[in-house]
């Protein structure tokens, strides 16, 4: 499975493809990346949080896999904010191309 984490490139995958999306984050701060597709192209499969250490609060990256459905280019957004309310910390966005 190949797996993405540069928004400056579009995400190249074929129909029926998985593939995955790596953000840095830290959900022990309240702040969670959110991933807002287009069900028609994309189907979002699982989303992780794979600490780097092992330490109380440790950072690390939130993976999201993605099913691709249906040929064509589309977008994913991802905005890091907390789940209640308040202004985004980051957003970012990445472009996919499904052949």
């Amino acid at each position: 499975m190949q797996s993405f984490d540069d928004p400056m490139w579009a995400i190249r995958v074929a129909v029926d493809e998985t593939f995955a999306v790596e953000l840095a984050g830290n959900p022990t701060t309240g702040y969670t990346w959110q991933a807002d597709i287009d069900p028609e192209h994309l189907e979002l499969i699982e989303q992780e949080f794979e600490p780097s250490a092992a330490g109380i609060g440790a950072g690390g990256r939130e993976v999201f896999r993605f099913h691709a459905r249906r040929a064509g280019t589309t977008e994913i957004r991802f905005v890091y904010r907390r789940p209640w309310g308040g202004p985004a910390q980051d957003q970012r966005r990445f472009r996919v191309v499904v052949a």
